[in-house]
């Protein structure tokens, strides 16, 4: 079972630097490649952190440590720029980083003192709890956007890459935290990297050229002159135009395709790969911020305050509203009221 565990680790590893050099060749894409390149290396790390050589070494164990530990962090940022189509990196991150490698480092202090030291004990815990937190949310960022995610290639993604990888970082995290056999330890470590080996290849063999849109924001494309399903489309602009079902509160995709009495997936391509729009929100919110622009540019609308438009049009809270107006108009909407009724 030794012999089995290193051979899966030691290919583990090779397939994971290969991705990363994959990925290395979409750097100039932004920030949420070097995420990605981040993760895939934290997970080399954490994989070679137990090896002779790097324990050998002081300053390469530290090192290597520092990467590992960052783990929990920089798979919820990797969530974050797959799934979340505003991700965008805040200095606050930082704070996150430094958070984590502080506290994990008393898990390291925790083989060097004694085991009884009550304040090591504690932040070993909280380091432990942290690292939990942070695949919760990594979860949450994941699910959160799955129902109007536009993108068939990242629909599959999502329901395979970030369940099976939040799983196996939660039963490590797990693990680590309680007490097991060494026989049990070397099982768990070799279901471990067996897993961690077949999701480097099914990545590798899935999107060896990272298909835009997929892993990494996708390449904006002109619009068809010609579109491919003109009576869908025509019926889609009718609804819109004319009967404004965008207003409708919590309106879904499912539920517009009901309406449409057309399959889902066909509306999905439609909104995607005919009007361009990567999730159903964003198409929501392009019909309603527009239609909000022209209510605040009324002057004989003036007495309609901004959460009764935001009802109007559909939110269920204010928030999101100023939001979207925001990303589309860069101001807020009374801001814009006053440029326009000054």
């Amino acid at each position: 079972m030794t012999l089995i565990n290193e051979i899966f680790r030691i290919a583990s590893i090779t397939l994971l630097l290969f991705t990363c050099l994959v990925m290395l060749r979409y750097f100039r894409q932004g920030m949420h490649v070097w995420v990605g390149i981040g993760f895939t290396l934290s997970i080399v790390f954490y994989l070679i952190v137990e090896t002779k050589l790097v324990r050998e070494s002081c300053v390469l164990h530290y090192i290597v440590i520092t990467g590992a530990i960052t783990t929990p962090v920089l798979f919820w940022l990797l969530a974050k720029a797959i799934f979340d189509d505003h991700f965008k990196p805040s200095p606050s991150i930082v704070l996150w980083f430094v958070l984590q490698i502080g506290l994990h480092f008393n898990l390291y202090l925790n083989g060097k003192l004694s085991s009884t030291n009550p304040v090591v004990e504690v932040f070993c815990i909280l380091a432990q709890i942290i690292s939990i937190v942070f695949v919760l949310a990594g979860l949450y960022a994941a699910l959160k956007t799955r129902q109007g995610d536009l993108i068939e290639s990242r629909v599959r993604f999502r329901n395979i890459f970030i369940v099976i990888t939040a799983a196996l970082i939660g039963v490590t995290l797990i693990v680590e935290a309680t007490s097991v056999t060494h026989q049990a330890g070397i099982i768990l470590q070799t279901l471990q990297r067996a897993s961690i080996l077949g999701l480097s290849i099914y990545f590798l063999l899935g999107n060896f050229n990272i298909q835009p849109g997929f892993f990494f924001r996708e390449i904006p494309k002109p619009k068809p002159v010609n579109s491919q399903d003109p009576i869908l489309e025509n019926k889609l602009m009718t609804l819109l135009d004319e009967q404004k079902v965008y207003r409708r509160e919590g309106l879904t995709i499912k539920e517009l395709a009901d309406i449409m009495e057309a399959q889902e997936y066909k509306l999905r391509r439609l909104i995607n790969g005919q009007l361009g729009f990567k999730n159903f929100n964003d198409f929501l919110n392009k019909y309603r911020v527009t239609e909000a622009s022209e209510i605040l540019s009324d002057s004989s609308q003036n007495q309609k305050t901004i959460l009764e438009i935001a009802y109007s049009l559909g939110y269920q809270s204010i928030g999101p509203f100023n939001k979207a107006f925001k990303e589309q108009k860069n101001t807020t909407p009374t801001a814009f009221r006053k440029m326009q009724n000054p």
